[in-house]
């Protein structure tokens, strides 16, 4: 073999090895990156019977209030159908309206815009967020049995 051969292959496998050990530097760095959670993530809590005056479904579970401030959101599940959870606010709620539906999530609102609930299908169930623009009362036919 002579000198230029093994220089040949002596950088052929070198470049290998370099590329090798980068892309699993790059894999590892990808990895860490997929696994490490963010740094502010949302507080899974007990769910509440109410957020501000907007109803908790009785087997909510799995909520997570996002803002402490104004505007507040909160987002929870329930193993219902989305119709239910629609007919659910409606009934509670009167003064919340279907505000219309888009890739089979469905806005409900009131009048004024500072409330909105928007009920998602989510696998066996549906996921309920909740936006209250302002910390305002709203009216429910249940709220004296709070």
């Amino acid at each position: 073999m002579t000198t230029l051969q093994s220089k040949t292959i002596y950088m052929t496998i070198r470049r290998y090895l370099l590329s090798a050990l980068g892309l699993s530097m790059m894999t590892l760095s990808m990895s860490a990156q997929a696994t490490s959670a963010p740094e502010s993530q949302p507080k899974i809590t007990s769910c509440p019977k109410s957020f501000y005056a907007v109803k908790i479904h009785e087997e909510a579970r799995q909520c997570q209030r996002f803002d402490a401030n104004m505007p507040a959101s909160m987002v929870y599940f329930v193993n219902d159908s989305t119709d239910a959870l629609v007919a659910f606010y409606l009934a509670l709620m009167p003064n919340l309206h279907l505000k219309g539906e888009h890739n089979a999530r469905i806005l409900l609102s009131n009048d004024a815009g500072d409330v909105r609930v928007v009920v998602s299908p989510d696998g066996e169930g549906a996921q309920i967020d909740i936006l209250v623009v302002t910390d305002t009362q709203i009216s429910t036919e249940s709220s004296a049995a709070e």
